[in-house]
């Protein structure tokens, strides 16, 4: 389906070069409502299809456009004044398109959400038209009926406008430096926190040395005060024996 889409879309190209006016916005219509055209951007690009800005009664036609390439059905909903009056098969395309969009942002669709999200009033209706949108290939999933969700496989990829790319980017760039911010500083309490420990380990470990140092003299000075008293003790008991000796030599 997609290359069909393809090849479809090349054929409306080489008709936008040679349109202008009435008949560029005939051809806008046929686009929207051509059943296996899926993205738009390339038309939206194209000088043609741009001047539609210039004027005010084409206006409406080129947002219409550009809510093809980029926007949802509720988006048509909320604003219709904004888009040319939608025919049942344009419609039809603008809620395939949003299927795709929400599949996008998640794997797992609830009924509940679809149902408000593509304005259908029955199960029914959102099954069949997600059964379209598997057959043209915009997804490829399955219905969990027990549980009332869409698991989604597959999705394709919806044109994206240039200026919300470079909001997102900017965005993106915000976070990223937010989040080297945040990292630097807690880098810098981490380290902070580490010199602290450190300078309390140098600290605990001089006066674990001082007070071995101490220990060390205090064993020694101990150790020479004990061979001093062995010393002493043994020179009296030395004279003791000595003055035994004479004594018995007089006797």
């Amino acid at each position: 389906m997609m290359s069909s889409s393809s090849s479809s879309m090349q054929q409306f190209l080489i008709l936008a070069r040679s349109v202008h006016g009435a008949a560029t916005v005939d051809l806008v219509k046929k686009v929207i409502e051509y059943p296996d055209i899926f993205n738009f951007e390339e038309l939206l690009r194209m000088e043609n299809i741009d001047e539609l800005q210039k004027y005010e009664e084409y206006v409406p036609v080129y947002h219409t456009l550009e809510l093809f390439a980029y926007g949802i059905y509720s988006d048509y909903e909320t604003n219709r004044s904004k888009y040319i009056q939608l025919s049942a098969e344009a419609k039809r395309k603008l809620q395939l398109l949003t299927v795709a969009s929400l599949a996008v942002r998640s794997r797992t669709i609830s009924y509940s959400i679809l149902l408000n999200e593509l304005k259908i009033d029955t199960v029914r209706e959102l099954e069949d038209l997600i059964i379209e949108a598997i057959y043209y290939d915009i997804i490829q999933g399955k219905l969990d009926q027990l549980n009332n969700h869409l698991d989604i496989e597959y999705c394709i990829s919806r044109d994206i406008d240039s200026r919300q790319r470079y909001d997102h980017l900017i965005k993106v760039l915000d976070n990223w430096c937010q989040n080297c911010l945040q990292i630097l500083t807690e880098l810098k309490q981490q380290t902070l926190k580490a010199n602290q420990r450190k300078q309390q380990s140098i600290i605990e470990h001089e006066k674990f040395e001082k007070l071995l140092e101490k220990q060390q003299k205090q064993i020694k000075l101990d150790n020479n005060e004990n061979i001093l008293s062995t010393l002493l003790s043994n020179n009296r008991r030395g004279d003791g024996m000595t003055q035994e000796k004479h004594l018995r030599k007089k006797s």
